[in-house]
């Protein structure tokens, strides 16, 4: 029989094939690590502005971490995957969507939620069904809850404490104090008035109802504290929407007539600000700092993004990533009891100065007195550390 010279080349190739396999067999991959993260799509009453853009933001510390540890080799050798569920902005479906991810997609950590109330509600989930996964949460906390996660994000207390110190006794005479209608914003609450209110003359302490409201509908309470003569507003309303506190008092005309401190506040919420009004705020973070280490992350997280914006919120979620491979690689495993007792003392160096987790897992660490001005964030003063102050609830 004939053989063509296009059949023996197609023979030699099958040959070459079967011996390439069979002498040189593939070496076996270790399986990504799956990093699981809550990021709200929208509140619990379909409103998308409840979240937006913190929801980008989160994504992006998120991503830029992941992509610098991989680039690195990973953790344990192991390349890291990010999935994100939809926690739809309240801590039951949160729970339910962070069990599903690792039980059903092998998920081997988590970063928590944007809300407040999610940390605890979470840990106990994870405890109820027996999941032994670390969990991070990088958003601020009121620093109340001292479970089984871990907080890389500021505490309410923490900001409260550094405004203080900066802006001195004015900034506690005749006070109106808001924060939004949750358990944890209750806390806050508490903590406006064991901080701020004490000895005060003219403070209303209000709660800010959410549900059944449009959100960010301020007018009525900008109204009262201007019955009462209030000349500061303190404000903790983690929401993007809360910069509408200052954007109504314009609108009224009696914007000038307060001063506006903010425990959460961001580059985003500075660029709404009407022409000629100024917030104060304190934060782990400040786009616009002066040092090498933060423009350097900030010009990575533009690189990554392809936006201008770069918050406190994508600096924090970056930081919880490096925490836990820091903590991973301390302790050789991913397993969530090994891993969250290796947080415990944890220092974490980072492009503002070391973070250092305390016994209840919470971070001391810089924060900075800022200002709007510019439509942007403008640092005032740096304290390079600032205690959590949490306690055991």
């Amino acid at each position: 029989m004939r053989v063509t010279r296009r059949e023996m080349l197609a023979a030699l190739g099958a040959g070459w094939g079967t011996v390439a396999v069979r002498g040189c067999p593939a070496i076996a991959q270790p399986r990504p690590l799956r990093i699981g993260a809550l990021i709200s799509r929208a509140d619990a009453q379909g409103q998308a502005e409840m979240i937006e853009p913190y929801d980008q933001q989160m994504r992006l510390g998120l991503d830029l971490a992941i992509a610098e540890i991989n680039d690195a080799g990973g953790i344990l050798g192991r390349r890291v995957e990010l999935l994100v569920a939809d926690d739809q902005g309240s801590p039951a479906p949160g729970a339910t969507a962070a069990v599903a991810m690792i039980r059903e997609q092998g998920v081997e950590a988590l970063v928590s939620g944007f809300l407040m109330a999610i940390p605890s509600y979470l840990d106990r989930t994870l405890r109820r069904e027996r999941l032994n996964v670390p969990v991070i949460h990088a958003c601020q906390t009121p620093g109340t809850y001292c479970g089984g996660i871990a907080h890389i994000g500021s505490t309410t207390v923490q900001a409260i404490w550094t405004l203080l110190e900066h802006l001195g006794a004015e900034s506690r005479q005749r006070t109106f104090q808001m924060s939004d209608w949750s358990p944890s914003q209750r806390t806050v609450s508490e903590q406006f008035y064991n901080m701020v209110q004490g000895g005060a003359t003219g403070a209303a302490l209000v709660t800010t109802p959410v549900r059944g409201n449009s959100p960010g509908e301020y007018r009525g309470l900008i109204g009262w504290a201007r019955d009462l003569k209030a000349r500061n507003f303190w404000i903790s309303i983690p929401r993007p929407y809360a910069v509408n506190v200052v954007t109504q008092a314009y609108d009224l005309g009696v914007g000038p007539q307060f001063t506006y401190h903010f425990l959460e506040f961001s580059e985003w919420q500075a660029s709404q600000l009407p022409e000629g009004a100024s917030v104060w705020t304190a934060l782990p973070f400040v786009a616009s700092a002066d040092e090498p280490a933060v423009r350097d992350f900030v010009a990575r997280a533009r690189r990554q993004s392809r936006t201008d914006l770069v918050t406190h919120v994508a600096f924090t979620h970056y930081n919880a990533i490096r925490a836990f491979k820091l903590a991973m690689e301390k302790v050789g495993t991913t397993a969530g009891d090994q891993v969250m007792a290796a947080l415990d003392g944890l220092r974490l160096e980072t492009a503002t100065g070391a973070a250092v987790f305390g016994s209840h897992r919470y971070a001391s660490q810089p924060m900075y007195v800022a200002r709007s001005g510019r439509r942007a964030l403008d640092v005032v003063r740096k304290f390079d550390v600032v205690p959590p102050g949490a306690t055991c609830a």
